[in-house]
């Protein structure tokens, strides 16, 4: 397909997809929905046009509830659409939900709705609810598939089992914890983005109100100026913008921008540009676009001399690289948590569905054993959300560290009997030793030492297939101690262990659909670390195994002598590799 009925498709398929509202939470909602309608329509259609064709070759026999719902299904999703586009966004979201429960409810024999295999697709709308709707949708949903299913178990004149309704509750929970730390994650971002687009609004201004009377504020300002006249050439331009643009202050003036611009942007982007400094009317105070590989934000205001009278624009450029980076992250972050949340939820459907199916019998220790595990995906995902919840708080620099004496032997053993018995399902020894010449008693946040070693080890077990981990304690120094998680693993390769210790980083794309994990845990440990005034060195070799060093002073710092501002900006002295790494 070439590139201009490419773009046309696209462009087709956002315009259907998009919904003209203002709120963008509801937007973004009744977006995602016309994303779900569009998915329903597809495999309805084609689900029904396969079963019309096997039907006709006798290939084979497809239950009438088929012929039934799958036509429902399809004119139920038109008629969502309309109403998402043209009535309300929450009451197509609410429709769609229980037009999915209802084809659910007669989608099989009722004795496998009630007590069988089809009870799995059931949390599929429980957990939409928590994304098309507000979070606490989720419980609702939750209900509804429960009355559902206890409808049709009536039905059916069979017993109610409350074991399925009960994971759908765990489900509902889990996601409306999911949906509701990720909205609020949303709202704070927009919040910091408009404060942005306010400061570089406010600056524009006040630099062209200043610009005719001294060129000194030009020369010292960090952000990029260029100057335009009436006729759209370049008069003036201070000196970081030549460092932005790459190009030396004789290059840029005396010439328009879109000169400028060729080679280096876009040509979509070149169009806005050339709008924006046209003064067109836009919808943002500012544009981003790229320059080569850095990202610039671009800002123009008109110039006017104190009669009123306009005699050219000034551009205001700023570097957005590191953001528009940040942005990507948070990106990808969607991309994991989403696929995070899928795998606990996954487990939770397998287990219901084995106490479902009978394997275990009746209600016996093995079935509560199986209902734990529900518990322990969940608290999974807990997990997970009390990491980035660390990670806030860190940014925020409101965590604080609790200082106080602890055995050094007892932290190692709670880590040990924490993690030992996941060790031992994997075939692995994990082993503990602290040095005779380590103090009895240390002083340190014996919680935040633990959850440093809880991950270290985690991510040892995670990683190694065969052999052990061992965890020591010994004294670096006079000053300092140390303890070591060394592991037979996989090692990490050396290009990796630049940046594993950055957030929502990983090895590579493969170990987050292996192994799980968002790539948050490291970096929240590099930062305790150097809030305890420690350093971290890495040791590793690939297909040899990894050793993880963490060194604290003996005495560590007050809260009010290290801050997180600088546990920031330590990033060269935080994590050593060796010359083995």
């Amino acid at each position: 397909m070439s590139e201009k009925p490419k773009m046309r498709l696209i462009g087709s398929i956002q315009a259907f997809l998009d919904v003209p509202i203002l709120d963008p939470d509801e937007r973004r909602r009744s977006w995602l929905l016309n994303v779900l309608l569009l998915g329903a329509l597809i495999i309805s259609a084609s689900a029904l046009l396969a079963a019309v064709a096997v039907d006709l070759f006798d290939l084979v026999s497809f239950s009438p509830q088929l012929y039934a719902i799958l036509p429902i299904l399809i004119v139920g999703v038109g008629l969502i659409y309309v109403i998402n586009r043209f009535v309300s966004g929450r009451l197509a979201c609410a429709l769609f939900l229980l037009l999915v429960i209802a084809a659910l409810s007669f989608s099989d024999e009722p004795g496998e709705v009630a007590a069988g295999r089809a009870q799995i697709p059931f949390a599929f709308p429980i957990v939409m609810a928590s994304v098309i709707l507000p979070p606490i949708a989720s419980f609702a949903a939750a209900g509804a598939s429960s009355l559902a299913l206890a409808a049709v178990a009536h039905s059916a004149q069979l017993p109610i089992d409350p074991f399925p309704m009960l994971s759908f509750f765990a489900i509902g929970f889990a996601s409306w914890l999911a949906a509701r730390t990720m909205e609020r994650a949303i709202r704070d971002l927009r919040v910091l983005n408009v404060e942005l687009e306010d400061r570089v609004r406010d600056r524009t201004r006040e630099l062209a109100e200043s610009l005719s009377q001294t060129e000194a504020i030009l020369a010292s300002t960090a952000d990029g100026i260029i100057v335009f006249d009436e006729e759209g050439q370049a008069t003036v331009a201070n000196p970081a913008v030549t460092g932005l643009l790459a190009h030396p202050a004789e290059a840029i003036v005396g010439k328009k921008f879109e000169a400028l611009m060729e080679g280096q942007v876009s040509a979509e982007n070149k169009e806005t540009i050339d709008n924006l400094l046209r003064g067109e009317e836009m919808q943002e105070a500012s544009v981003k676009f790229a320059w080569g590989k850095k990202t610039l934000s671009a800002s123009v205001a008109p110039v006017h001399l104190e009669s009123g009278e306009d005699i050219g624009t000034v551009a205001v450029f700023r570097d957005f690289t590191r953001e528009a980076e940040v942005d990507r992250m948070k990106s990808t972050f969607v991309s994991i948590a989403s696929h995070e949340l899928r795998t606990p939820l996954n487990a939770i459907m397998g287990y219901t569905e084995m106490l479902n199916e009978g394997v275990y019998g009746p209600i016996n220790d093995q079935q509560r054993g199986a209902m734990g595990r529900l518990l322990a995906n969940s608290s999974h995902m807990l997990g997970l959300v009390n990491n980035l919840l660390d990670r806030a708080r860190m940014e925020a620099g409101t965590l604080k560290l609790n200082i106080g004496d602890f055995t050094p032997s007892k932290l190692v053993d709670g880590v040990k009997g924490v993690m030992e018995m996941m060790a031992h399902n994997k075939g692995l020894e994990l082993t503990t030793h602290v040095t005779d010449d380590v103090p009895a008693i240390l002083k340190g946040d014996w919680q935040r030492l633990h959850q440093i070693l809880i991950n270290f080890t985690n991510n040892a077990i995670k990683f190694t297939h065969e052999g052990g981990i061992e965890i020591n304690v010994y004294m670096h120094d006079a000053d300092h101690w140390a303890i070591a998680v060394a592991d037979t693993g996989i090692g990490i390769p050396k290009e990796a262990q630049q940046y594993i210790f950055e957030p929502f980083r990983q090895v590579d794309d493969s170990a987050t659909r292996e192994y799980g994990g968002a790539g948050l845990g490291l970096s929240i440990v590099k930062q305790l670390v150097t809030m305890m005034g420690g350093w971290i060195e890495l040791e590793s070799e690939e297909g040899k195994g990894s050793t993880f060093t963490v060194i604290l002073p003996l005495t560590p710092p007050e809260a009010d002598e290290f801050t997180l501002g600088q546990a920031d900006t330590a990033t060269g002295d935080v994590v050593h590799q060796t010359k083995e790494s």
